[in-house]
Order: C-alpha cells, then structure tokens, then sequence
C-alpha cells in the first residue's frame, strides 16, 4: 500500500537468491519530511544469460533476459483524522532476447488508524497504467488489495491479513504474523491460500511449508538486518537479505 507512513529516514539495499542462479537485487531510500514521506526504489533481476537459436536450429548468439523498475513513492499524514494517504508511479523495462516490454503505471492507497498504527485497516488500488510491446499499447487491469493490521492484546505480536483480488477477479487471502521476543528481535512467519494450489501431495514436509514464508528481524540501533525465507509448494526455497542504514 503506497499509504504506508514509515517516519524513519533510511537506505537499505536487498537481494534475493532463487534456484537457477537467479538473483534480484533492490536499492532504497526513504525521507521523510513533516507530514510527507518520499521514497524511491531501484530494482532488477536477472534471469540469466542464454543461447538463441533460430527456427532452423542455428545458433544465433546468447542473450540476456532481465528485469528493471524504477518506483517513486509519496505518502502522507492527514492532520484532522488518523488516515494516511499516499500513491506511487512504477515504470519498468522488461527485455527477454528481441523482446523488449516496458509498463508505466500508478498506484493509489489509504490506510486508518485504530488507537495506534499497529491496529489499521487499508485499501490500495495497484498497477494502473499501460505496457508496450511490439509497438502496441495495451491497459493493464489493476488490481485490489484489503489489509487489516491488529496488536494482539496478550501477545507481543501483530497479526496480519490481505485480501488480493487481480485480474479476472480472482481472489487470494495472505496472513501472517509478527512476533516481538525483546526490543531488538523479530520473527515473522505468513502464508496464503496458495499452499492449497500449490500443495503437489508429495509429502507431509511440503504440504506443510508449501507457499509458506519465515523472517527473522534484528535491530541494531542504526542498522536493520532481515533474513527471510519462502518455500513454493514444490519445495523450491527463495532466499532473501536486506540491510537498512538510518540516517
């Protein structure tokens, strides 16, 4: 949600390990400013390089395929209500050997406070915007998202639920939770209703971990360190690193 009001001036630069050898790596900053917060990001992810062929069989040379986005964000706080308010602008550039695919689109949310930012509800309208490819203009169909945040009252923990409706107006549920064992360390653990897709029946360990994803969280006064791990109901595992720097 592009509402999401982060008050804390930071850098932070992640990445991401999947099987393959593929690997994403992401830059960004984050600067508030009174009742506004700008943010920006810097991704990309490579798939590898390859061979290309032509429909005869000849080899026609390797070719990289790769992914790049480029994001701005602004949120900010009203001042008569507990709501924030923010949008975000994307544009990404896709090219995968001759094929080359570049998307422009915007992002609008809001998001209401409850007693304190921990117990919200927000709405978010995501991916509005155009794709060009093959010299044509398509629209993209956006798609919606429902978050509800609540501190448990007996807990030191935060518990999460989404509802994602995409394209064709298909449904997903995401819940996860946010477990705090002292002032410094955080483990986190979420799923989604995918792991009923996704669950192959090729055993107890993977019906179980199947599009299932575990964090762990340590703040060292001015840097964050999070590590984080996701399984597909396969049993393929992504791995993740980010740092952050406040400053």
């Amino acid at each position: 949600n592009p509402a999401v009001f982060n008050k804390s001036r930071n850098i932070t630069t992640s990445i991401v390990r999947y099987p393959a050898l593929i690997s994403s790596q992401s830059l960004d900053l984050n600067f508030p400013l009174d009742n506004f917060v700008f943010s920006s990001s810097l991704k990309h992810i490579s798939y590898g390089v390859f061979k290309g062929y032509n429909e005869n069989g000849e080899d026609i040379g390797s070719y990289r395929s790769n992914e790049t986005w480029l994001d701005g964000y602004c949120s900010k706080e009203m001042n008569s209500y507990p709501i924030s308010i923010g949008s975000s602008i994307s544009l990404k550039s896709a090219n995968f050997s001759s094929l080359n695919i570049k998307t422009f689109f915007t992002s609008i949310g809001a998001i209401g406070y409850f007693k304190n930012k921990n117990n919200a509800v927000g709405f978010s309208i995501n991916e509005i915007g155009l794709k060009l490819a093959d010299q044509q203009v398509s629209y993209i169909k956006p798609n919606f998202n429902l978050g509800v945040s609540k501190k448990l009252n007996y807990l030191p923990a935060i518990i999460y639920f989404d509802l994602l409706i995409e394209k064709k107006y298909k449904a997903e549920v995401f819940i996860g939770g946010c477990f705090s064992l002292n002032n410094t360390m955080k483990i986190l653990v979420g799923s989604s209703n995918r792991k009923i897709d996704q669950n192959t029946s090729q055993g107890l360990f993977r019906s179980l971990l199947g599009a299932t994803g575990f964090g762990f969280e340590y703040d060292f006064n001015q840097i964050l360190v999070q590590y984080g791990f996701y399984y597909y109901g396969t049993g393929i595992r992504v791995d993740g690193l980010s740092i952050g720097i406040r400053f």
